[in-house]
């Protein structure tokens, strides 16, 4: 009897026995569901024993005696088989596998499990996935209640954390080769030959704060976030009516870093989107110096806008400050709104300007007209909806509330700074739609050195 044929009839013996005891521990059901949890239990087990089967037919019954060493390719001897216990999406499973010695570099290596890609002790690679998928939308602790809810497999707290951490680690990797590649002048000269130009691509840079452990002085730092994405929608013919963004294939990236050094990521992400090649490319962001810097350093011919929301911020508090009577706040703000939206930059900073030596409304008055005066060159919106560019940064503005928000702000979070930044690097990823890139580079881990 062949393999295949012996483990058929191995796993229908099997099948029997799972299934007899089930029906003799139900009994008789209370409900469908008291079924389905018997039904999903019984799954399991029949996924473990076929798993650790499966694996029994990978290893060679006669292993060979001599094979290169994969570290140094000398001779490594074989020695025994040894067993091992791997944590799968179906439990815990053990096998036996051939285990070899160099005598050149006194290295031990195990064919089948660097053929597979076999984590002996530690999750597997789609258990990692799975459970890292789930610690980056949730608080970890959650993340491991609701994991063993759905798959019925106790995976802790810890190990959803790591697993989580070791994704934001990867892509940490892949961008560090990302990096590289936007430094290879041959590279970005093949790009230039063989790579699709965008036809218009936008790109917006943000921060939010990250409660950081160990940071006495500074205990919030900014996690830089940026975004690159398409779209077709346009703004509004006036300010009132509702905004269409529908921002689309969108790539997320972000870190806690210098700016300059976030810069080289926004360089190289950028690469990685044809963005130095785009024919049409445009910068969102608000009025922090640091984005604008960058923007300029890296892409000078970049369109520079400034979020119109964020402009419109600096008009209200000025005006609640400078006038008592209601009518008088409201009509000055429409005003100034409707001059900011036509692009009367002038009549814009003459009406702050004219408040500032007001006792309550000058100091903000004073910061508004600072503030227009350096962007009004990123603020000539009447030409901008004129080419239908979209001149609100909603889309990293969201991106904020979805990586930092929503999962590292989560009430009592306090973060290790390496681990902030891979779970954020990790929870941008899978927005991003990176994941199955993600976990295929985990799939084969390289040999310990």
């Amino acid at each position: 009897m062949n393999n295949i044929a012996k483990l058929g009839q191995e796993f229908g013996e099997y099948v029997f026995q799972v299934t007899s005891e089930l029906l003799v521990k139900t009994g008789q059901p209370k409900s469908l569901s008291e079924m389905e949890r018997g039904i999903r239990q019984a799954l399991i087990k029949l996924g473990r024993f076929l798993m650790g089967s499966w694996l029994a037919l990978q290893g060679s019954r006669y292993p060979e005696k001599v094979r290169p060493c994969p570290r140094c390719g000398e001779e490594a001897t074989y020695q025994y088989k040894r067993e091992a216990t791997l944590l799968t999406i179906v439990g815990q499973v053990s096998y036996r596998r051939a285990y070899y010695v160099c005598a050149q570099c006194h290295k031990g290596h195990y064919p089948l499990d660097e053929q597979l890609g076999l984590r002996p002790g530690e999750l597997s690679a789609e258990l990692e996935s799975l459970t890292a998928m789930t610690g980056v939308q949730l608080p970890f602790q959650k993340s491991s209640e609701l994991f063993e809810e759905l798959t019925l497999i106790s995976v802790s707290d810890h190990s959803v954390a790591k697993a989580a951490q070791a994704m934001g680690g990867e892509v940490q990797a892949l961008e560090a080769e990302w990096v590289a590649q936007s430094e290879d002048e041959d590279w970005l000269q093949e790009q230039e030959r063989v790579a699709a130009r965008p036809q218009r691509l936008y790109g917006a840079l943000d921060a939010a704060k990250v409660h950081v452990r160990g940071e006495k002085e500074h205990p919030w730092r900014d996690m830089k976030i940026g975004v690159w994405f398409t779209t077709t929608a346009v703004p509004p013919k006036t300010p009132e009516k509702e905004w269409d963004i529908q921002a689309t294939d969108l790539s997320y990236y972000c870190d806690i870093d210098q700016a300059q050094a976030f810069g080289k990521l926004l360089w190289a992400t950028g690469c990685q989107r044809q963005a130095q090649l785009a024919q049409e490319l445009i910068f969102l962001g608000d009025g922090a110096e640091w984005i604008w810097n960058l923007v300029q350093e890296h892409y000078p011919n970049a369109v520079q806008i400034v979020d119109w929301f964020h402009a419109t911020e600096y008009i209200a508090p000025v005006a609640n400050t400078a006038f008592s009577d209601q009518d008088k706040q409201e009509a000055w703000i429409q005003q100034v709104r409707t001059d900011l939206w036509e692009g009367k930059l002038d009549a814009v900073i003459a009406a702050f300007d004219g408040l500032v030596a007001h006792k309550q409304a000058g100091e903000a008055a004073k910061k508004a007209v600072t503030y227009f005066t350096n962007n009004r060159h990123r603020m000539d919106y009447p030409a901008y909806r004129a080419k239908g560019y979209q001149i609100g940064s909603g889309t990293v503005e969201s991106a904020c509330k979805q990586i930092v928000t929503q999962r590292l702000k989560v009430a009592g979070a306090i973060w290790e700074l390496d681990n902030g930044v891979q779970t954020a690097k990790a929870r941008a990823a899978l927005l991003s739609n990176q994941w199955p890139v993600l976990k295929a580079r985990r799939e084969h881990l390289p040999l310990a050195a």
